[in-house]
């Protein structure tokens, strides 16, 4: 008697392949696409957000806030020499973020801090962004 066919056994295998495909092209393109990296944090009416940029200054940093969204621009320059690599894993050029903020911001009130290669933007939460008290009467 001859075994029967499972059709979910194969889909399962297929499924496997593509996961195992994209994942490794995944692993390839976040090391390269997530810069810079960023943490952000909320406190009381306030929003921080640090994001590790080594080696950059202040005049190679673009912070521009359109809305709820901060766009953040930092361009690292090629090093100019002819030597060759042995490894090469800093990359060079121009890379955007673009970091969702859950509210409005006053934008009369944002501060930005490069110190020691972390950027530190402190947003204020607009007025109508903030909870209110509702008297019950």
């Amino acid at each position: 008697m001859l075994p029967a066919y499972n059709i979910i056994d194969e889909v399962l295998g297929l499924k496997n392949i593509v996961d195992e495909y994209f994942d490794s092209k995944k692993l390839n393109y976040s090391r390269h696409g997530d810069f810079p990296l960023v943490n952000l944090r909320e406190e009381n009416d306030t929003v921080t957000i640090k994001a590790v940029v080594p080696g950059a200054k202040n005049e190679d940093i673009d912070l521009e806030l359109v809305d709820t969204t901060l766009q953040l621009t930092v361009k690292r320059p090629r090093d100019n020499n002819d030597n060759t690599y042995i490894r090469r894993e800093r990359q060079s050029g121009t890379f955007s973020k673009s970091i969702r903020i859950p509210y409005r911001v006053n934008p009369e009130k944002i501060s930005a801090v490069l110190k020691d290669g972390i950027l530190t933007v402190t947003l204020e939460k607009s007025d109508d962004a903030k909870p209110k008290r509702i008297a019950v009467k």
